[in-house]
């Protein structure tokens, strides 16, 4: 087997390595692989060591996939003694028609529980290896859209961990066909393709931030945008750039956006207090607690990404919240319809009543400066006051969360706003 690893990595023999995996002896319980099983599926090379028969010609991918959970999916079942070959978990954490193209659900480790066939392989997501192996120029790529019979959702659906039920309602699920109602098409135009296709936004990441790119075929943002399907050794496998994690304000800012402009998608900035137009005289206040990396080291994800597990409780079965919809806290509790601020709590002694409190104000503020921009003739319009209000004004609607993002930021430049245009 090492001389077969040999001759695929230096390329001369793809159709002999193939004979051989046929021909092999090797153990199917620690040693070499002994060929492929039906529907072309290979497995695992060497069970003990954990290697992939991909991993023998793709090292690389290979040592990113040992360290993420679908290396070791089979374990979880072996904890809770559940690792037979019954169809309620098996698929999901082991080799089968799951994940990729293959249509018989009886192939794969539900089979015979064939230990090469354990845990979430190369070959989940980009079918059976078989083909590829005779003939390298058969590329099984894996599927990047997502729903409930493809790709990431076929396993990470259903109450126990509703992945692909949340993000089928959040606006990730449609980014790609966002501004169609005002006549924008984000797919077709680099500048907005980055942030609102997949196949557009991992290439822009692959490539540090260079290349904005378009596509033909241009999916929303699915699983495979923000998390590495290979691993790369981060928490949840996000995808990495400039040597950093990804994070949600890689999109959500209006970059350098300014007096004059339209902003649109500002969150990171407001949440940062990196945006906003200053009229003399006023301070910009800074990050408030919820934009502190020290009191709030996961920023967005905090309240953007909150997560319950399933409950089963007789007969009572709570759905888990995985944070896929992307909702803020107070979230919607799907059996009761009552709002939950468990995670408020930590920092706000009734967060119940201080968001009615801070709501009244800005939602009060937010009429007050619409209503003093309307009343600006025209002939005003260029002026800084009206210029900067508005800039103010647009920058604080489309951050959408009514300054609760930054509740310091949002009453000062709201009230700066209206003192700049009641002195007109």
């Amino acid at each position: 087997m090492r001389v077969f690893t040999r001759l695929v990595r230096l390329g001369l023999g793809i159709g002999m390595g193939f004979a051989m995996l046929h021909c092999s002896s090797g153990d199917d319980g620690a040693g070499s692989a002994s060929g492929p099983f039906p529907g072309g599926f290979l497995g695992l090379a060497n069970v003990e060591q954990n290697i992939t028969q991909c991993g023998e010609c793709h090292p690389s991918q290979q040592a990113k996939w040992e360290e993420t959970r679908h290396a070791h999916a089979f374990s979880t079942l072996e904890a809770i003694g559940r690792e037979g070959t019954e169809q309620s978990c098996a698929p999901c954490h082991n080799i089968s028609d799951r994940g990729n193209e293959v249509m018989d659900a009886s192939l794969g480790f539900v089979m015979d529980g064939n230990p090469r066939l354990r845990n979430v392989q190369c070959e989940n997501c980009h079918g059976p290896g078989a083909d590829h192996i005779a003939d390298p120029s058969n590329k099984p790529f894996a599927a990047l859209e997502v729903n409930f019979e493809v790709g990431c959702g076929e396993c990470h659906q259903d109450a126990h961990h509703p992945f692909v039920d949340e993000w089928l309602e959040s606006a990730h699920a449609q980014s790609h066909l966002t501004g169609a109602n005002f006549g924008l098409n984000v797919a077709s135009d680099p500048n907005c393709a980055y942030c609102h296709v997949t196949q557009s936004f991992v290439r822009f990441i692959e490539t540090e931030g260079v290349e904005r790119v378009i596509t033909a075929d241009p999916l929303p943002i699915t699983c495979v945008a923000c998390h590495d399907p290979h691993g790369n050794g981060n928490d949840k496998q996000l995808r990495v750039i400039d040597g950093q994690p990804i994070v949600c304000g890689q999109c959500h800012t209006t970059g350098d956006s300014m007096i004059g402009d339209t902003p649109h998608h500002p969150q990171r900035d407001v949440l940062l207090s990196t945006a906003g137009f200053f009229f003399d005289g006023v301070t910009n206040p800074g990050p408030a607690t919820h934009g502190n990396i020290d009191n709030n080291p996961e920023l967005c994800a905090t309240c953007h990404v909150v997560t319950s597990p399933f409950v089963r409780e007789g007969e009572l079965q709570i759905p888990a919240q995985v944070g896929h919809r992307f909702l803020p806290i107070p979230v919607i509790d799907e059996e009761t319809g009552e709002r939950n601020f468990t995670n408020c709590v930590g920092c706000h002694a009734n967060p119940a009543s201080v968001l009615e409190s801070f709501r009244d104000q800005a939602l009060g503020l937010f009429d007050e400066l619409e209503s003093a921009l309307g009343a600006v003739p025209e002939a005003l319009h260029g002026t800084e006051a009206y210029e900067g209000a508005l800039f103010n004004f647009e920058l604080l609607d489309a951050d959408k969360s009514k300054g609760v993002h930054n509740p310091r930021l949002t009453i000062l430049l709201l009230e700066s706003s209206i003192e700049a245009l009641e002195a007109l």
